[in-house]
Formats: structure tokens, sequence, C-alpha cells
């Protein structure tokens, strides 16, 4: 169910919040000031000796997701994930559906944030859609591959929050959906047996 094609979307996510960034301009958005600065704080826990052991595992876990958790909209996420059929599920439901879509990304993804090597990124653009969309854009170095990518950004209270990804012009929220669709896109939605099948992912990744 879950295509691998989707990674490279996510691989996005997490070369910028482990690589070194070319310090933001004067000027640049609230959004990209802070963007920079949880970078960084990846950046100096990563490489933190105390951390580092086996031992230390859960701690580093939970050090990330302190770190990482606040700078994205995980519900938000998981809403455009599901697409229209979101309004279909109940309250209870989209909670379950946000938790297990969080919990997914986590167990796929961190293991490649505990496994940075150095990657580099710039940030090329920083530009305002709209009052309520602004995007990031910048360029991935990873093994003398080059990847463009882009971050979309909404307010939410005092600052910017991530709700999707875009590489080499393709979404990972969309990705998401397109997979997702085949048993949600009908006149009955499977919606627990989609929050199972991501509940059972997530166990057997734990």
């Amino acid at each position: 169910m879950w295509r691998h094609y989707c990674s490279m979307g996510l691989l996005a996510l997490i070369l910028c919040l482990v690589s070194v960034p070319a310090m933001a301009e004067p000027g640049s958005s609230d959004a990209l000031l802070r963007l920079e600065k949880t970078v960084h704080q990846v950046i100096a826990m990563l490489q933190n000796p105390e951390y580092s052991r086996p031992e230390q595992r859960e701690t580093r876990r939970k050090l990330l997701q302190e770190i990482i958790y606040p700078e994205f909209d995980f519900q938000r996420m998981a809403q455009g994930a599901v697409g229209l059929p979101w309004k279909k599920f109940s309250p209870d439901q989209q909670e379950r559906f946000a938790v297990a879509f969080r919990t997914m990304l986590e167990n796929t993804y961190f293991n490649m944030i505990e496994r940075y090597s150095g990657e580099e990124v710039d940030f090329t653009n920083d530009v305002a859609l709209s009052d309520q969309v602004r995007r990031i854009d910048s360029v991935v170095v990873s093994k003398g591959q080059k990847y463009d990518m882009s971050y979309r950004l909404y307010p939410k209270g005092d600052h910017w929050l991530v709700f999707d990804i875009i590489i080499e012009g393709v979404s990972v929220i969309s990705n998401y959906r397109s997979q997702f669709k085949q048993l949600l896109y009908s006149g009955n939605p499977d919606i627990e047996g989609v929050i199972a099948k991501m509940q059972d992912k997530n166990r057997d990744n734990q």
C-alpha cells in the first residue's frame, strides 16, 4: 500500500532538517529564520556524542520529536493526505488517523535522520504565495546528486508550520493521497480499515 516513491518526498524533509544550510539573508521571513534555527538544533543534537550511544536511542528520538514536531502540522498533513473523504471521518477517526500517520512518518524516517552524514542544503527562495501560504525553496546535495525541494507553510498562531513538501515537482501529500484513494474514494470508504493498516504497520516497525 505504501509505495517507496513517496520516500523521495520525505527524504526532502529529512535532508532539510539534518543539513547545514546557508545562512538566511537579512530581511528573511520569520518562517525561514525559524526553519534555519530548527536545522541547527537538530544538527547540534545529532553531533553530540552524549546521544550517539545505542542505549540513548529513545532519548535521542524524544529530543528529535521535541525539536521537529512543533514545526509541522501533522493534523493538516493527515487531512491533506486523505483529501475530500476527511469530511466522512468522525472526530475520533480523524484524531486516530492523524496520530497513526505521524507515527508512520516517524518510524520510517527518523532512522534516516539518525544516519546524518553531512548532506548540504541551500535555501534559494522564500515566497509569499498569499497571506496564508508561503513557499520556501531549497536545493539539497547528497552524494553528489542535487534535488530541488520546496516547503509549503501556513500561519498558525505566532509562526508558520509546514504542511507539505515538494521534491522535483512532486508533492508528498498528494502522493500519499493517491495511495489512500483506492480505499477512501468510494461511497463507503473503509476508514477503519485504513487506520488499522497504518496501526499494524506502525507496530511492526517499532
